[in-house]
């Protein structure tokens, strides 16, 4: 392989570790294959050539050209640049680093709920987080109500809140928490920090957290993840729960993408009923929810930046197609398309109200 400097090609790369590609790869930038991190069988793994990214959307394991070689074959990112420069020989595979082997059952909703109520109670909400959601639009009262939370990023911290939760609940099939290789209770933590969103039931229960991270702005990481332990020894992974907010007696809804959004955008619509699935291909559960709720409408109310890419087009037909199969009347909503989701819709029509109706000084 020929390498320039400290720029590889992450094709030629992904290739040289053996990678296994998608046999209809569409196009020489964007490519699908087989993650080698987690048992991937549905070619999990992105990679871009142009941004010399990769990234698997089923375990979260992301990286560059160097940093793909360095953690399949366990080396440093020094000892891999040697090696793609071919100033040092290829190393032995190492052990893959995650395994679905020991994935403890997961736990009821009951008990999940008070984990997690417990957990989320011994968190704080740092000012840029809490100033980041008043700037969405909610309230004090409305944070508080949805428990919104900082991920514990001090160590000291994190660990007295485990020690506090674990005298009180078993934390074995809970997702995010594991036990790590010298026996202690550990929790899932990223490197970015970032806010734990409850995900709940139609009665309130929580089913599991997801994380919005504090990505940087130019970052390819995801910026959303589930509080999942599934690759870690006894850990347990999250399921794609759908998020429920807002009157449930109500016959019609809105259904959008990330509780996050639907908490907001319920809060700005006076409590107006909200479904969110957790991704526009993450539709197993729904079909069930819209039979539980017994709802006779549904405002389907997707990002509207996103509808022209053809992965989410796609999806959006087997959006459809399940919407049309529990026989609700569903309808496709559009809005100006200089806001991107339906919440940055409401809060621009709320603070024009509010402009409108503030005094004019004399």
């Amino acid at each position: 392989m020929a390498f320039e400097y400290e720029h590889f090609d992450i094709i030629e790369v992904a290739k040289y570790c053996g990678i296994q590609f998608h046999p209809k790869n569409s196009n020489d930038v964007e490519f699908k294959a087989l993650c080698p991190f987690c048992n991937d069988r549905k070619y999990h793994l992105g990679i871009n050539r142009q941004k010399e990214r990769f990234n698997c959307f089923k375990c979260g394991e992301s990286g560059n050209s160097v940093t793909l070689y360095a953690k399949l074959y366990g080396v440093s990112n020094k000892e891999a640049c040697e090696v793609l420069r071919g100033n040092k020989e290829n190393f032995e595979p190492a052990v893959v680093q995650y395994s679905e082997v020991d994935e403890m059952p997961i736990r009821s909703i009951e008990d999940r709920h008070n984990v997690y109520y417990d957990f989320l109670s011994l968190l704080k909400l740092n000012t840029a987080h809490r100033h980041a959601l008043e700037m969405r639009g909610l309230s004090f009262r409305h944070i508080h109500q949805f428990m919104y939370r900082s991920m514990p990023m001090d160590r000291v911290f994190r660990r007295e809140v485990l020690e506090k939760l674990a005298s009180k609940h078993d934390l074995i099939g809970i997702p995010g928490f594991y036990i790590d290789k010298y026996g202690d209770l550990q929790m899932y933590i990223n490197k970015y920090g970032g806010i734990f969103i409850p995900v709940c039931n139609h009665e309130g229960y929580i089913q599991g957290l997801q994380m919005r991270l504090d990505v940087p702005a130019d970052s390819d990481e995801k910026k959303f993840r589930w509080f999942s332990s599934k690759h870690y020894p006894s850990g347990t992974g999250a399921k794609p729960w759908i998020h429920i907010v807002g009157d449930t007696n109500a016959k019609e809804a809105c259904l959008t993408e990330g509780a996050m959004k639907a908490d907001v955008t319920s809060v700005l619509s006076n409590g107006q009923l909200f479904i969110a699935v957790p991704g526009v291909n993450a539709i197993t559960y729904l079909p069930e929810i819209i039979n539980e709720l017994g709802i006779t409408r549904i405002y389907e109310a997707m990002d509207m930046d996103k509808r022209s890419k053809p992965e989410v087009k796609k999806a959006m037909i087997a959006l459809r197609t399940a919407l049309n199969g529990t026989g609700v009347e569903n309808i496709s909503c559009t809005w100006n398309p200089a806001y991107k989701g339906l919440d940055d819709y409401f809060l621009a029509k709320v603070l024009e109200k509010q402009s409108q109706a503030m005094p004019v000084a004399a």
